[in-house]
């Protein structure tokens, strides 16, 4: 990767990163579910017209690939979409910005778990030591740390969950255009969560200015312009080389939260988090089949 590469990476991980204090500022006047419908459905429509002009090479991980298939999208879309971020955006109205970005992002250290009864896959010195890590990180940010609920905690990481088994969900899709995949999917695991907002929320976003400036960069930027950024990086120089840089995002939540939302930062999420970035990079999967990020969760 030249200079200019890990420059956007580190662009795409700052914005994801930022995302969760955008998210948190658009749900203090938005319900959870309809917000993070009305954003996937935006995001999944405005990445149609870009995905002809998303170059693709010939050679390397994104050569020859094949559309995915409805049944494909319409199962990760529940995964990726509707279970990641509607648990997601649910545990961020209970939590602070940085303890979301921390928690939702241990899906690695699920993947490298449940890759073990769902792959058949063996359970790795290294991930057995990130999962020990990841656990004692989640407790001290938890235990009396006044990040987040009960509730809270629990539906994040019941989020980064579903990630994961997205995540194992799309390494069955070997050969697939990855970018056309994710258009889909988040289309149409938009659609639940707008069915079950409208249901079970009963009231519309009454956003302000600064709220609306936050959407358009969740939708936009965020969404749209992130993705088609990541999946160049993803095609020219594979899952393992690119997901590496993930662990960032929740290093730049926490900064963010602190910065733009003013949210403490004690020792407890100071040491909470080292442990839970630490356990995650032990987890990650770097081998040649470990399952690329099409989602994230920023």
């Amino acid at each position: 990767m030249t200079s200019r590469d890990v420059a956007v990476v580190i662009g795409i991980t700052l914005t994801w990163g930022v995302a969760f204090v955008g998210i948190k500022e658009v749900l203090a006047s938005s319900p959870a579910l309809t917000t993070a419908g009305i954003r996937f459905e935006l995001g999944g429509l405005l990445l149609l017209p870009l995905l002809p002009l998303v170059r693709r090479r010939r050679t390397g991980p994104g050569a020859k690939t094949r559309s995915p298939r409805l049944a494909e999208m319409a199962g990760i879309g529940l995964l990726q979409t509707t279970g990641l971020y509607g648990f997601g955006f649910l545990g961020i109205t209970h939590a602070t910005a940085g303890a979301s970005a921390l928690l939702i992002n241990t899906n690695p250290v699920f993947v490298a778990v449940l890759a073990v009864p769902f792959l058949g896959e063996r359970l790795r010195t290294a991930a057995v030591a990130g999962l020990a890590l990841a656990v004692g990180g989640v407790a001290l940010i938890s235990v009396k740390g006044g990040f987040g609920s009960a509730l809270g905690i629990t539906l994040l990481l019941v989020s980064a969950a579903c990630w994961a088994l997205g995540s194992i969900a799309i390494k069955r899709t070997a050969g697939t255009d990855l970018l056309r995949l994710n258009c889909g999917q988040m289309i149409i695991g938009g659609i639940p969560l707008l069915a079950l907002g409208i249901v079970t929320e009963h009231r519309l976003p009454h956003p302000g200015a600064k709220a609306v400036a936050w959407f358009a960069f969740l939708v936009v930027v965020a969404t749209s312009i992130n993705f088609v950024a990541w999946f160049d990086l993803l095609e020219r120089f594979g899952a393992v080389a690119v997901t590496s840089w993930l662990f960032l995002i929740p290093v730049f939540g926490v900064v963010s939260g602190a910065l733009l939302l003013h949210e403490p930062v004690g020792w407890r999420l100071v040491v909470g988090g080292a442990l839970v970035v630490a356990g995650v990079v032990l987890a990650q999967d770097r081998s040649p089949q470990a399952p690329p990020i099409v989602d994230a969760p920023g």
